[in-house]
């Protein structure tokens, strides 16, 4: 991960999402608290601390010290579990959480814990693999437990106690032909190919070039409009005051 965080074609996208949904629900203050639950290896952190004070979380102590290499200070990171999360209720503005949740057996549990910490009117911002009929080994290789429907997500999160004041998909314009990729490895799969996983480190530099420009341009649209398909789902929650 930490090799692909700041080249690859997924991650610089999602960093580029975050640069327009972010500023629509951050509080205008400078001191703004910042959960990034499940920060892997820091390059979303890096990003976050533009617009307030982050605090990262991962369960892997290996991911800290990734975040500390890219200058993140010690005393903003944590080993902690999105199902046990170490604050008090009530101290974010924002939490975030890209692709973590999905991996927890018991996702509900983490969306209340996420809705303990959040300040009343608070916001909390999710992206999730979409669809359990995509899963694939690229799902076994992550550690992924499950995929989601718009539907799931919207009552995991409103039976945590947050409203969804917006759910959109991401990777929309590539879903067909990842549909036949992972349709194809999960036919692989279950003739015990090898199970590994879509991030790979040997993407052909123009390929990865020509993938950024597509999700470029879909995230360009996405600040207006909501795809109602798309490989990633992603809810915006408030916690009600």
């Amino acid at each position: 991960m930490f090799q692909l965080e700041n080249g690859y074609w997924w991650y610089r996208g999602l960093r580029n999402l975050l640069k327009q949904l972010l500023p629509r629900y951050l509080p205008q203050d400078a001191n703004a608290l910042i959960l990034d639950a499940g920060c892997g290896t820091g390059a979303n952190l890096q990003l976050l601390q533009t617009w307030g004070r982050v605090i990262g979380i991962d369960i892997a102590r290996e991911a800290l010290d990734f975040c500390r290499v890219r200058g993140v200070p010690s005393d903003r990171l944590l080993v902690a579990s999105v199902t046990d999360l170490p604050f008090a209720a009530h101290s974010f503005d924002v939490v975030v959480s890209f692709d973590v949740i999905c991996n927890i057996p018991d996702d509900v549990d983490a969306f209340e814990q996420v809705a303990r910490i959040l300040k009343p009117g608070g916001y909390f911002i999710v992206q999730l693999p979409a669809y359990q009929w995509l899963w694939s080994m690229h799902d076994v290789a992550v550690g992924h437990q499950r995929r989601y429907s718009s539907r799931e997500t919207r009552a995991k999160l409103e039976r945590a106690g947050l409203h969804v004041v917006r759910m959109l998909h991401t990777n929309a314009l590539l879903l067909p032909l990842v549909a036949i990729e992972r349709l194809l490895r999960r036919y692989a799969m279950e003739h015990h190919a090898p199970v590994v996983s879509d991030l790979q480190l040997n993407v052909p530099a123009w390929l990865n070039q020509l993938l950024s420009i597509i999700y470029q341009i879909e995230i360009a649209f996405a600040a207006r409009v909501d795809f109602p398909i798309g490989l990633s789902l992603i809810a915006v929650a408030q916690k009600q005051v």
